[in-house]
């Protein structure tokens, strides 16, 4: 693909793999669905799975429009395609039309987005860290991997684990994720007394499907909006 900064302009560039997350998004009314890709036919269709709502499966109609993001290697994607035919032999899964054009931005682990975003701290596992839980903080960037956060209060050492819960808007829809962290480092911050504080660099672990696109899906915004490409 190319050194960091390229992105491709197709979608058989990408460097997807069978079994990936993607989502699906409904123009009107906007929702979306996680569903994974399960097979290409380049220049004809891309298959994934059917969408679930609450655990359970549901077909697209046919012929409906939708908006498809992915992730793939460090490029985030996303295009609109079409519902072409929904299957349900030997399972229920479901055609999508083959983008001819896509647009595509590079995300690097190490390229975070700049964020002011309110998120509640608490102990991965109950009674394992010192002091009083749950506490709050603020996520000053993420990236699709990890995320800073930043305290007036200290908040825990390097290597505990904590759970993150934190509100993302995506296309108008409010989004709640709750992520499994660990502690990476620790930086005091502030150039007086009032500005004083920590930043805790934290690594996203054990990150489900469904929050990795929400994840994605937000920082990809993010960085549109931002303008950092």
């Amino acid at each position: 693909m190319g050194k960091f900064g390229d992105v491709p302009k197709k979608f058989v560039d990408l460097h997807y793999k069978i079994g990936d997350a993607l989502s699906v998004e409904t123009i009107n009314p906007a929702k979306r669905y996680p569903v994974k890709l399960i097979g290409v036919v380049e220049n004809g269709s891309i298959l994934v799975t059917a969408p679930r709502v609450q655990g359970k499966e549901f077909m697209l109609p046919e012929g409906q429009l939708l908006r498809l993001r992915m992730m793939a290697d460090n490029i985030a994607c996303g295009f609109q395609t079409q519902v072409m035919r929904a299957c349900r032999v030997p399972y229920l899964y479901v055609h999508l039309s083959y983008p001819q054009k896509i647009e595509a931005v590079a995300v690097r682990q190490a390229s975070r987005v700049r964020l002011e975003l309110p998120v509640l701290l608490e102990e991965f596992e109950k009674d394992t860290l010192h002091g009083a839980w749950p506490k709050k903080a603020h996520i000053v960037d993420m990236s699709s991997g990890g995320a800073r956060l930043q305290s007036k209060a200290p908040l825990a050492a390097v290597g505990s684990e904590l759970m993150l819960t934190f509100k993302v808007v995506i296309d108008t829809v409010v989004r709640v994720d709750k992520v499994k962290a660990i502690v990476r480092n620790i930086t005091e911050v502030g150039d007086s007394v009032a500005d004083a504080g920590y930043q805790y660099g934290v690594q996203f672990l054990e990150v489900s499907d469904v929050n990795r696109i929400h994840i994605s899906g937000y920082v990809y915004e993010q960085i549109i909006t931002q303008g950092e490409h």
